[in-house]
Parts: C-alpha cells; sequence; structure tokens
C-alpha cells in the first residue's frame, strides 16, 4: 500500500503524515476537542480532524484492555506551550481554509516585537497550574473556548449556503435521481443578480465542510462477515468465508462506512432549541413511586444512578447521570431487505437519545444512525463492527469537551448505553447467544429446553413429564414452576461465556455453548452501563404481532408445523375464515383512517368481535385474556399492581395455552417455541427497563421503511444506503449547527391550517374546518333550536337563567354550522366528521363520524321531588352537526352574561342503543343495535374518534 506525503510539523518538530499535520493545524480553531480514536480506518475526506493513531488498536480482541483506552485521551494542558509557540512563529499572513475552499478566516497581524514582550511579561506557566482543574477532565485551552462558542454557536449561514442547502435537501427528501436534480437549475432557474448553485458535486462538498460530519472509513469481508478491526485489523483474507480482503490493485473489496456519534451529540449541546429538549430527564421526568412511566423509572436506571463510572475495572470519580446533561441512549439493528427478499439483508446500526421528550425520541429526525452494515449476509461478528462505537463510547464514560449554550460554559459531556433491544436474532447476535439452537434457549434465564422432532430446534415448555432424560442420559426437571425460574445474572452468563471462549478445542466450545446458549463474551459487556441480560429486554413487536398472533391463527387453520387440534377442538373451517376475511376488509369502510392497520390492530380490536361465537368459549376466553394483557402491556405508564397482574395474567394464559395446544404431548412439543416462553419475562423486563414502548422496535421498522426509497440501484444497494444515512446525518447537523431547521424542512408545518377554516376563539386546540352550512335554516329545526338551547341552559346552570330567556334571545344570536373539527393538541391532530354536513362520503372514504363522549346524567330524573344526584357518563354515538353559537346583541349578553362574540361550540350527536348483553365490556368494545335520542353537547365533552366492525347484523364497537 502506498504511503501518504510527510509534511512537516511546526508542533511537533518533526516530518508527519499530512493527516496528523492537517490536525495539529487547525487544533487552535477547532470549536471543541476531537475526540481521537484509533486510525485502524480511512476517512471520505483529507479534512482535518480526523483521529491519530494509538497503540492499543492493534491488541488482542479478546483483551479486556484493547476495548478501553487507560486515558482519556484530551489534548495534555502542557501541550500548551508548544502549541502557544507554534502559533506566535506562524506565518503573519496565513490564512485557514477550509477543506473545499470557500471561506477563509485570516489570523490576526501582530508585530514580531509585541510577541516577545508578551511572552516575558505572561506567566504562562501559573497559569497552566490555575486552569488545569481535575473535575471534567478538561484542559484549559477546552475552558478558554467558551467566548468563541458563544459566537460560532450564534452563526448564521450565508443566503448563498442556505440555498446550497435547500436544493440538497430537496434532493435527499424527495430521493430524486442524480440526473433529474441536474436539470433543477433548468426548471427553477435563479435571479440573473443571484449566483448560480454549483453542480452536485459541489453541493456534497459544501455540505460536507459545513456539517464537520466525516465518515470513517473500515474494510469489511465482502460477504460481510466481520470489519477489520480489533483482532482482524492485521488480516488480509476473511476468517470465516476466507474471502480476500483487498483487489489486485491494492484497494478494499468492500468498506463498513461509520458515522462518528461523538461530534453530533456534541452539537446537541450547541443548539438551543435540542438542549431545552434534553433537558426531559433532569427537569421534566420525575419518578414516582410506584409509578412507570419511562425508561429512567426502571430499576437499571436508578441503580446507576448510585454507582460510580467504571473503566477498565478502574472507577472514576463522577457517578453515572450525576450531572443534568449527562446522556441516556439506546443501541438498536435488525436485519433490513433492501428488495424486499430476505435472501439479501443489510443491518442498520442506529442511536436513540432518551433525553428527548418521549413524544418525539422516537422520531426518525431525531434517530443518530451510526451506518448500516452491508449486506448480502448476516455478521458473523458483529462486535468487529461495532468497535468504533465501542471506542467513543468509552470516551463518552470519561467526558469529552463540549459547549453548553444555555450556561454559555464549557463542560465535559457524558454519555452512557443503558439498553439494547431488537428481535430476537439480532440480540442473540448482539449477545452471542445460541438462541433456540441451544440447550438453554432463553437469554433471562436458564430454563432447559427440549429436542424438537428435528432434533436441532429446542422448545421451552414449562411441563415436560413425559421426558425422563435428556441425550446424555441426565435427568431433567419435569416440569417448571413459573413463578420462579431459573434466572440469569450478569456474572454467571459472562462465566459461563470466558469458560466457552477458554476451550482447548472447537468440538469442546461447540458443546459447551450449545449447553450455556453463549458463545463467547459480547464486546457490549465491556461497557460498565449494561447488565446482562436485562439490558437486553425481549422485543414485544416482534415477540407478539410477528410471532405469537400468527401462530394462535395457524392454530385455528391447522397450518402450524403440521400440527392437527388432537384432543380439543380449536379449528376454524374455510368457510368460517372466509367469512371473518370478508368481514375485516368490510371493516376498512368504517375505520377512521387514524387507527393501524396491521397484526396489532387486527388483534385488539378486530379479532375479540369477529371471532366471537367462531371460537369454542374456552378458546375465546383464552383470546381474550391475552387481549386484556396486551392493553395492559400498552400503555404508557403503568403502575406496579398492573406488572403484577401482567405477570400473573400471562402465567395462567401461558398454563392454558400448553393445555390446549400443546397438551402435554412429546410429539406437540413444537407448539411450545421460545417466542410463547419470552411472555414470562415481560412483566421482569418493564420492571427494570420501564414500559414496553421505550424499546418495542416499531421506531427500527419505520427507520427502515425510511431506508427503502433511497435505494437507487440493484446492483449496489448498500452504497445507495451508505449516501443517503451519510448525507442524512449532514443534513440534521447543518439543521443544529445553524438554527435552520424552519428554512429546511421545504413543506408546511404537520399542523396546519386548512383553507376555509377558523379556530375556536374559546379553544386554540380545536379547528373548525370545512365543508360550512351556507344556510343555517336549512340545520336549525325546531327540534334542534330546542336542544340547542337547553344545552345553552345548562351551560347557564349556575346563572339561574330559563330556556324561555335563551330561546328569545337566541333569535339575534349568530350561529354558524361546521361539518368537521380538528384537534391540534398532538403533532398529527384527529379529524372528526359530521354526517349531516357536506356531499355524500366517496366509496373509498373511511367513516369517521361516530365519536365516544362525556355527559352528566340525573340518577333522579325520573323521581319525583327527589333532589338531582348528576353523574358523569360515557356514551357513544355520530356526529351530526358542529354549532357555533355567538351572542353580540348588548341585551343578550347582559341577560346572559356572556362576552360580545364569545363563541360557544356545541356538538349535535345521535345517541347510540347498546344492548343489554356486553359480552366484550372487559376489553372496553360495546354492541349496539339501533341509534336513539339526539344529545346537544359542549364539543369539549367529544374523548376520542371511534371505529366500528360490522357483525352479522351487529356492530362492534372499537
Amino acid at each position: 500500500m502506498p504511503r501518504s506525503a510527510k509534511q512537516w510539523c511546526e508542533h511537533c518538530q518533526k516530518h508527519i503524515s499530512q493527516q496528523r499535520a492537517n490536525e495539529h493545524w487547525a487544533f487552535l480553531f477547532n470549536p471543541y476537542t476531537t475526540a481521537r480514536l484509533p486510525s485502524g480506518s480511512t476517512t471520505a475526506s483529507e479534512a482535518p480532524g480526523n483521529y491519530e493513531n494509538t497503540e492499543y488498536w492493534n491488541e488482542p480482541f479478546n483483551d479486556e484492555e484493547a476495548f478501553l483506552p487507560e486515558d482519556n485521551h484530551l489534548p495534555n494542558p502542557a501541550h500548551l506551550q508548544n502549541i502557544r509557540a507554534w502559533v506566535e512563529d506562524g506565518d503573519e499572513d496565513e490564512d485557514l481554509m477550509d477543506m473545499d475552499g470557500w471561506t477563509t478566516r485570516e489570523l490576526d497581524d501582530k508585530d514580531e516585537s509585541d510577541s516577545e514582550d508578551e511572552e516575558e511579561d505572561f506567566d504562562w506557566d501559573g497559569f497552566v497550574r490555575r486552569y488545569c482543574v481535575s473535575s471534567g477532565n478538561l484542559s484549559p485551552e477546552d475552558r478558554l473556548g467558551a467566548a468563541f462558542e458563544q459566537e460560532a454557536s450564534a452563526a448564521t449561514l450565508a443566503e448563498y449556503d442556505l440555498a446550497i442547502c435547500r436544493a440538497f435537501a430537496y434532493k435527499l427528501t424527495t430521493h430524486t435521481t442524480d440526473r433529474a436534480f441536474a436539470k433543477t437549475p433548468y426548471a427553477f432557474p435563479r435571479h440573473p443578480s443571484q449566483l448560480p448553485l454549483p453542480k452536485l458535486d459541489g453541493i456534497r462538498s459544501r455540505v460536507t465542510a459545513l456539517s464537520g460530519v466525516v465518515p470513517r472509513l473500515f474494510d469489511c469481508c465482502p460477504n460481510s462477515c466481520c470489519a477489520y478491526t480489533g483482532r482482524h485489523a492485521d488480516l488480509d483474507t476473511c476468517p470465516y468465508c476466507h474471502g480476500k480482503r483487498f483487489r489486485a490493485n491494492g484497494k478494499p473489496r468492500k468498506q463498513f462506512t461509520y458515522i462518528p456519534l461523538i461530534p453530533r451529540l456534541q452539537a446537541f449541546t450547541r443548539s438551543t432549541d435540542m438542549v431545552e429538549k434534553m433537558q426531559y430527564r433532569a427537569r421534566e421526568h420525575k419518578h414516582k413511586a410506584g409509578h412507570l412511566n419511562d425508561i429512567f423509572d426502571g430499576t437499571t436506571y436508578r441503580k446507576l444512578h448510585r454507582r460510580h463510572v467504571h473503566i477498565n475495572h478502574t472507577p472514576l470519580p463522577h457517578k453515572y447521570f450525576e450531572d443534568e446533561r449527562d446522556c441516556a441512549l439506546g443501541l438498536s439493528t435488525d436485519g433490513f431487505a433492501p428488495h424486499k427478499c430476505r435472501k439479501k439483508t443489510a443491518w442498520p446500526l442506529i442511536i436513540f437519545n432518551y433525553n428527548l421528550p418521549p413524544d418525539i425520541c422516537f422520531h426518525v429526525e431525531h434517530i443518530l444512525s451510526l451506518g448500516v452494515i452491508p449486506g448480502p449476509k448476516k455478521p458473523h461478528d458483529i462486535d468487529s463492527f461495532l468497535w468504533p462505537l465501542l471506542e467513543e463510547l468509552s470516551l463518552l464514560a470519561r467526558g469529552v469537551c463540549a459547549y453548553d449554550v444555555l450556561n454559555n460554559v464549557i463542560f465535559s459531556l457524558r454519555a452512557y448505553l443503558i439498553a439494547v433491544f431488537g428481535d430476537i436474532p439480532a440480540v442473540s447476535m448482539l449477545m452471542h447467544m445460541k438462541g433456540h439452537n441451544a440447550k438453554s434457549p432463553c437469554r433471562m434465564c436458564s430454563i432447559s429446553g427440549v429436542a424438537g422432532p428435528d432434533s436441532r430446534t429446542y422448545y421451552v415448555p414449562l411441563n415436560r413429564k413425559w421426558n425422563i432424560g435428556d441425550d446424555d442420559g441426565n435427568n431433567i426437571i419435569q416440569a417448571y414452576d413459573p413463578h420462579s425460574l431459573p434466572m440469569h445474572t450478569h456474572a454467571d452468563l459472562l462465566a459461563q461465556a470466558a469458560e466457552v471462549q477458554a476451550a482447548t478445542s472447537n468440538m469442546q466450545a461447540e458443546r459447551l455453548s450449545r449447553a450455556y446458549g453463549i458463545k463467547e463474551i459480547p464486546a457490549l459487556s465491556f461497557l460498565n452501563s449494561l447488565i446482562f441480560p436485562t439490558s437486553f429486554p425481549y422485543d414485544f413487536m416482534h415477540l407478539i404481532w410477528e410471532n405469537l398472533v400468527k401462530n394462535l391463527i395457524l392454530h385455528w387453520t391447522s397450518d402450524f408445523k403440521g400440527l392437527d387440534e388432537g384432543s380439543e377442538s380449536y379449528t376454524l373451517g374455510k368457510a368460517v375464515w372466509e367469512a371473518i376475511g370478508s368481514e375485516t376488509a368490510a371493516s376498512g369502510a368504517t375505520i377512521p383512517s387514524a387507527f393501524a392497520e396491521m397484526w396489532s390492530f387486527w388483534t385488539m380490536y378486530l379479532g375479540p368481535v369477529l371471532l366471537h361465537k367462531c371460537l369454542g368459549k374456552k378458546y375465546y376466553d383464552h383470546f381474550l385474556l391475552l387481549v386484556k394483557l396486551l392493553t395492559k402491556c400498552l400503555q404508557f405508564e403503568i403502575t406496579t399492581e398492573e406488572v403484577n397482574e401482567i405477570r400473573m395474567g400471562f402465567i395462567e394464559w401461558i398454563q392454558k395455552y400448553e393445555k390446549y395446544y400443546y397438551q402435554y404431548s412429546a410429539g406437540r412439543v413444537s407448539a411450545c417455541p421460545l417466542t410463547i416462553h419470552a411472555l414470562l419475562h415481560i412483566a421482569n423486563s418493564i420492571e427494570v427497563m420501564g414500559p414496553l414502548w421505550c424499546y418495542w422496535a416499531f421506531p427500527m421498522e419505520r427507520y427502515c421503511g425510511s431506508l427503502q426509497p433511497a435505494i437507487r440501484s440493484r446492483h449496489y444497494p448498500y452504497r445507495s444506503l451508505d449516501r443517503y444515512v451519510l448525507e442524512t446525518a449532514q443534513l440534521s447537523q447543518i439543521k443544529l449547527r445553524y438554527n435552520v431547521c424552519e428554512e429546511l424542512k421545504l413543506g408546511p408545518s404537520k399542523v396546519n391550517q386548512p383553507q376555509g377554516s377558523s379556530v375556536l376563539k374559546s379553544d386554540s386546540a380545536i379547528i373548525l374546518c370545512p365543508p360550512k352550512a351556507q344556510s343555517k335554516q336549512d340545520h336549525l329545526s325546531a327540534g334542534l333550536v330546542t336542544a340547542v338551547c337547553a344545552a345553552l341552559v345548562t351551560r347557564f346552570d349556575s346563572r339561574n337563567i330559563t330556556i324561555r330567556v335563551v330561546r328569545k334571545h337566541f333569535q339575534s344570536a349568530h350561529v354558524e354550522v361546521w361539518g368537521c373539527i380538528r384537534q391540534v393538541d398532538s403533532e398529527e391532530g384527529e379529524t372528526i366528521r359530521a354526517s349531516h354536513v357536506g356531499g355524500i362520503a366517496s366509496e373509498d372514504s373511511r367513516d369517521a363520524t361516530f365519536v365516544q363522549y362525556e355527559a352528566y346524567v340525573d340518577l333522579h330524573a325520573r323521581k319525583k321531588n327527589h333532589r338531582r344526584k348528576m353523574v358523569l357518563q360515557q356514551f357513544y354515538g355520530q356526529l351530526e352537526r358542529i354549532i357555533v353559537v355567538s351572542f353580540s346583541d348588548p341585551d343578550a349578553c347582559r341577560v346572559l352574561r356572556v362576552s360580545a362574540g364569545e363563541e360557544i361550540c356545541l356538538a349535535g350527536i345521535r345517541s347510540c342503543k347498546l344492548d343489554n348483553k356486553q359480552p366484550l365490556r372487559d376489553v372496553d368494545m360495546y354492541f349496539y343495535s339501533s341509534t336513539g335520542a339526539l344529545d346537544v353537547i359542549g364539543i369539549e365533552s367529544i374523548q376520542c374518534l371511534m371505529g366500528r366492525v360490522k357483525n352479522r347484523n351487529k356492530t362492534g364497537w372499537l
């Protein structure tokens, strides 16, 4: 491999590489200290700020010290003298150019004699001693950077740079091809007085310079078995598939693009908007005993608070999360098929920032992508791809230099990885577990598996009394108590991994790994913030919607692994399933689009209605028990009492499942896969890691969906993914560094006000949307006017105003009738329509007119001479009209005691008559057969939008 040219460095007083010379040259002008990482990689640019070589890069992979450097690699204060001398001896008229020569910044001119005088008068050694304090691992030059950082954080993009970024954002967000983008200057020419935008290569170059995000490129196996890092750094062939690392011309055959994490976290602290949002963990979230509403309420986070940070078994003076600005991170990965086929997969690595509020924490724009492990195969050694992340997390555990824009101080930024999640194959790969191929297949407990008919997969029924011994003739436990499973501990699991790794032969290692379920020491175990295995919870999404529910349906259709119904009778006929399918399809017209169309929706809402009286009673009750448990699990806030109910409920459900479907038969043991057993660990995961939404895979699936349109080439899909992920990170960095989020959004806000709409004056969270009735006389019948006046009387009840007085002044009131409202108390908002205002709905539209509402009811209404007893009750009905009433007549305002122009918004709802028998009341679903009287209530009494499912002449409420 050819060596790069050497260059004389005034700082080092010797010839060094061009890369390191550039780094020293730009040191004083770097807004924050560069975290120096090993250089076993090549960069995509020759920009200054790349990482230096360190000696520990080539240490053995299984040596603990190889993962974590012994010093923090921040600049030594003693170097200040050399740096000062280097700057003073530099050329006076030297300019500091960025990598593409777009901007220049001249050094201040100084007279040489003045520099000499300053050196005599200034006590540099005393300055170093005074500012070299121990807290925060910050050097004096870092602490002096606050003034510069304050000025830099207020920097704005030039208009020309902003135009470049807009063009770049347009191409990136619309996935425009390079050829189509080249035509945009001709389709949308700039004004003759404006400079033309550069071509695409120039735009990309400028964006890289503005963002400061420079990727690190690591050579990897052509089949993605491993990356050439750590113990593989000096290899020329893959140790797994024996593929060659280099081409004949000396260039690598394939590379893994890693996007550094530290610069992006540092950029967060320099953005006022982002810093305010990231205060959620320390200031907004309040732990309440007995309640779990975030990952910070789990026992893992609570225990970390009381522990000192350890690196390489060495305790550091600071504790976890003792600084309000410390970041809590989560890591996730999953297999992603670029062409929607499972033959070739790529593996995105993404980071979640738990310091952000829960409502935006998992948004795609806030996900920090580290890169995509290229396919076509699943990585054999994923630790080699995680190597650069482990290095950065080691530095972040000690603290890296960052600027707090709110307090205008330089501080030591720290971040800790506290959760790792994904589906079972992904987490098994990260933990180096064998999964269902091991005799101990569960990563949470050491329950022994039972070999299935294929003898390669192990199943985990609780009751296996028919089994008298294992393959070696040893007696095994014939029944496990689900209340006290043999749980794995951090120490025991890693001790087993060490024993496997210390095996003297491959055969012995395979035998031990098959017995223990773990293959070797995972690299993530060197992060002291992770606790094995509790920091790796089971993913609820894949566990339930991708496995459990589908397997139940396969049981009901006799298609589950060739098993019939045995001694039970739970199979549904083909005609029944065709009817259920037709009713599921028909429900699309009565289900608002606000509801998700997926397995979860079918299970929670459609299944209980469509399976009613189709399944046998005990199987249907068993299914309803599952729905109740899932409803509790999906709550955003959950109490410890509900966690105990979930624990006991899943124990009951699994015991009945084994009775109905497994039937305690050796020939049916395949009915008890690991995904059934894992339900027993859901309650424990909630206690340890918080509610399930904190670590489920929905954000990962959404992120993978955003990558799909970025693949422009079937021959080079991984290059397309690398470029898209990198450019997305660069665009996000520019938005933060220059506060141009709105300018680069390239579109209206999600909560935009439709044309012809009006914001309700009494409640700004409600927007009145078209259609609007042209004539109120067509809608205000005598009966409706009476109902409206009666509703106004209840609103004026404390003022002793009769319905006669209200009816008198109602004639002079201003009345508007609307056909749609939109609640904008969230990003998306909820749109509810009125059935009697506007045209007839088209065939492909959805019915969004049924609502749930609350109203006070007098329990003694039919009892004479009884005092009123008002009770708030829930009702369901169809919204017919939205009526807005305001009074402007002075006499009416005086009598009714309302302000002139005050808007009173009422809803006319046709109530539904619920049946007396409600078999689904426990899951909040109700049957009705007809509609009843018209209720006119305040618009604020509407609770939510509802959907309906038609089922044999009845309608099930959702």
